[in-house]
């Protein structure tokens, strides 16, 4: 089909070309061949691989190897043939035979190949074991350079292993019938208006676009549009993206030059009363004679209509790559820009392809290989535009699977969504060598918290004014993650988007005023709650002895521990361990205090900065050669940039709490040390920072490169959706965060360079 789909790609050592994927998708192939002698055969075989027609040469490959089972080098051949062709059990069945062969010229990695098809099967603790294996065996001269690529796919078995913590309930996955989805391949839908679904299919021998309408019975048959009748040149076409007033149609086009396939976008103006012009082809420009195009995505915005499209064009960050122009509205064709890279925070070293934007909430939905995956291709999201984009998320579960998933698009209309995938699914699908159409709803509750704040006497038009509020999400461990602080300057407030079934705790204070909080519950259905919330008066301050805290600390931990090196363990329980006396009162509430700080270190030990304040305890780094331990964070799609500046670094956010509670934050440790932040109204800001010591004021990535990867690994594979990096000059805080590298300035607002970045260190993620 034509999607210019790589399956298994990830810095070419898992990508097939393009061209062999074309001719897979556009259902073209040779007629089969004769029986004859084993030699014969082989030949049959290695020209029908090289038409792109890979399961009837993994077929005569594979019984090759069962007529002469001593030539081990045709079960191999079969295996990596089944694995293109995406017969995952059929391709780990055959590279099983040499699964353990790593020194001979015969065979490429096919321990590796292997375990890939394990993943992609979904066995993915025995794909993670083999993966391990291969990389212990495994002693060719580009090692060094596949250990990166084999912990990248561990990281993926990791992720996927965890499926359950990343899985949203809420999503119901739909196979759609056989009216639509066929035994060939379906994919790139096209929502349109409340019952209309444009897609792509091979189902007649080459790709074309169908349309089908919902009915109460079910899908219409699909057909072909009228629009397209004898009007397209070339053998296939498919990949189509109206524009949002309809007038214009954008669609690749791809034909077999030299055995090679060819892909371009085309545009067919509506010329109104039902009647399209004929399909017009972009300028060269945009459809590279030297390369593939395709996936067109069109967004509207302002007076300007930006298309996103695909392609492996050069100038890009490695196979295919996420590109966009743009097009004045009202302008022709050659009005269209220079195409430009979306840049790093999307494109990797792997392929990026079938682009969709949610023009309400500004996210674009892509798939990626280059990243870490549960399987092959992952749909992910970013927040942003044309050359700014956050860090992108996986969409986790039941959205991704183990198989290839791919052309996510989201429509009110239809209530839900649609993706492609070649996943098994019941009895209605049990292959994976074609993809089919895939319906996703999502159950929509809309709950909110509105209101105002009064004073003891006043009424509901006079509230106060210059009032902090702030909206805690509580926890089942009974913590309390801060979610929104804001500053009321009339005393009215509105919380959106509040999850059912949640627990929340609303904090106001204002000078000259009690503290005033709230818990309340969220229901399972939509609904508005509104409150009144009236402060009253503080009394007048009493002449109580203060508290003297700092005493209280050297008491349970003494003031000589003044360094990480001397670092003093805290009590296990709150007893004084010299008289067995427990704490109580402020001595109780100290205890705890400093229970969480420790909790942060790598051991529960403190000792005191040079200002008197208690820190974490964490084990000095290792004076060794870097390895993968010592390192643990799989480079991201960030370029290592020079050391910024003395005293400049980079942290990252992952909450903001009122109660600390220390296992949350367990997985966090395998990315860096974790630190504490104290802030107004008894909250804590939990920082995430590099595992290396520095000095006072300077704990934190001296790279923002390695900030952003240790970042998008935060979002990816852990439950701190809303973590970002924060700017840190001489130990105070700069700017409001951000999630992504600026593409257009380099950089985010304010900051200033921090060195040149070489083109070739870029590492995908």
């Amino acid at each position: 089909m034509i999607i210019l789909q790589i399956f298994n790609g990830f810095r070419g050592m898992r990508r097939l070309t393009v061209w062999t994927i074309l001719m897979l998708m556009l259902g073209s192939s040779l007629p089969t061949m004769g029986q004859g002698s084993w030699r014969k055969r082989a030949k049959m075989a290695a020209a029908l691989e090289k038409s792109g027609d890979l399961q009837q040469a993994a077929q005569y490959y594979r019984g090759i190897f069962e007529e002469k089972p001593d030539k081990k080098e045709y079960s191999y051949k079969a295996g990596c043939c089944f694995l293109a062709y995406r017969d995952y059990a059929n391709a780990a069945a055959s590279l099983e035979v040499v699964k353990a062969i790593y020194e001979d010229a015969k065979y490429d990695k096919p321990g590796y190949k292997y375990a890939l098809a394990l993943k992609q099967m979904g066995q993915t603790q025995a794909a993670k074991e083999a993966f391990n294996t291969f990389l212990v065996n495994y002693q060719g001269a580009d090692k060094e350079t596949y250990r990166e690529v084999v912990e990248n796919e561990i990281k993926g078995c990791n992720y996927a292993l965890k499926a359950v913590q990343y899985t949203d309930p809420t999503v119901q996955i739909e196979h759609l019938d056989a009216k639509i989805n066929s035994a060939q391949t379906e994919f790139a839908p096209i929502p349109f208006s409340n019952n209309i679904l444009y897609f792509s299919s091979t189902n007649s021998g080459v790709a074309q676009i169908y349309r089908s309408v919902r009915q109460p019975s079910g899908w219409s048959r699909p057909q072909v549009p009228t629009i397209f009748s004898g009007k397209m040149t070339r053998a296939h076409f498919g990949n189509g993206t109206f524009t949002q007033d309809g007038k214009c149609f954008y669609f690749t086009q791809c034909d077999i030059e030299d055995g090679r396939p060819q892909c371009d976008i085309f545009a067919m103006e509506n010329l109104g009363n039902g009647q399209w012009s004929e399909p017009v082809l972009l300028p060269e420009y945009i459809n590279d004679p030297e390369a593939n195009t395709t996936h067109p995505l069109v967004v509207d915005q302002g007076d300007q209509q930006v298309l996103y499209f695909v392609s492996n064009r050069a100038g890009g960050r490695g196979g295919l790559d996420l590109w966009y122009t743009i097009r004045p509205k009202g302008g022709d064709l050659n009005s269209l820009t220079l195409p430009r890279n979306l840049g790093r925070n999307i494109n990797s070293a792997g392929d990026e392809i079938s682009p969709f934007y949610h023009q309400a909430t500004g996210t674009l939905y892509f798939s990626s290989n280059g990243r870490v995956s549960a399987g092959g291709l992952d749909i992910f999201k970013s927040k942003g535009s044309r050359q700014e984009w956050e860090v992108a998320q996986n969409l986790g579960f039941p959205i991704n699977s183990a198989a290839d998933d791919l052309y996510y698009t989201i429509s009110e209309a239809h209530g839900g969504g649609y993706l492609v995938s070649n996943r098994p699914f019941g009895d209605s699908r049990t292959q994976t060598t074609d993809d089919d159409i895939f319906y996703f709803g999502i159950e929509k509750i809309e709950l909110s918290l509105s209101g105002v704040v009064l004073g003891p006497d006043e009424t509901a038009d006079q509230t106060l004014q210059d009032v902090a509020i702030q909206l805690f999400q509580k926890t089942e461990e009974g913590g309390e993650e801060l979610l929104e602080e804001r500053l009321l300057p009339l005393g009215d407030f509105e919380f959106k988007d509040l999850e059912p079934s949640a627990a929340y705790l609303v904090a106001v204070r204002k000078d000259g005023f009690e503290p005033y909080s709230q818990t309340f519950r969220t229901g399972t259905a939509s609904k508005a709650e509104r409150l009144t919330i009236r402060l009253t008066p503080s009394p007048t301050l009493s002449s109580a002895p203060t508290v003297d805290a700092q005493a209280i600390r050297y008491y349970i931990i003494p003031k000589r521990h003044n360094s990480n090196k001397n670092a003093q363990p805290l009590p296990p329980d709150p007893i004084d361990p010299s008289t067995g006396i427990a704490y109580t009162g402020d001595t109780l509430k100290i205890y705890y205090e400093l229970d969480a700080i420790a909790g942060l270190g790598d051991q529960r030990k403190l000792y005191y900065d040079g200002d008197g304040q208690p820190q974490p305890y964490h084990a000095p780094p290792i004076k060794a050669e870097p390895s993968a331990e010592d390192y643990p964070i799989v480079p991201g799609p960030y370029p290592k940039s020079a050391i910024t500046p003395d005293r400049v670094v980079y942290k990252i956010q992952v909450s903001a709490v009122r109660k600390f509670k220390v296992y949350k934050y367990e997985d966090l440790k395998e990315i860096g040390r974790l630190t504490m932040e104290e802030i107004d109204g008894g909250l804590k800001r939990i920082l995430v920072i590099n595992k290396e010591q520095y000095k006072k004021n300077e704990e934190g990535y001296k790279r923002k490169s390695d900030a952003l990867n240790a970042l998008s690994y935060v979002l990816n594979n852990s439950g701190f959706k809303a973590a970002f990096v924060i700017k840190y000059v001489n130990g105070q805080r700069v700017g409001e965060g951000f999630r992504g590298w600026n593409e257009a300035e380099g950089l985010e607002t304010d900051t200033q360079p921090d060195g040149y970045i070489p083109e070739d260190s870029y590492e995908g993620f």
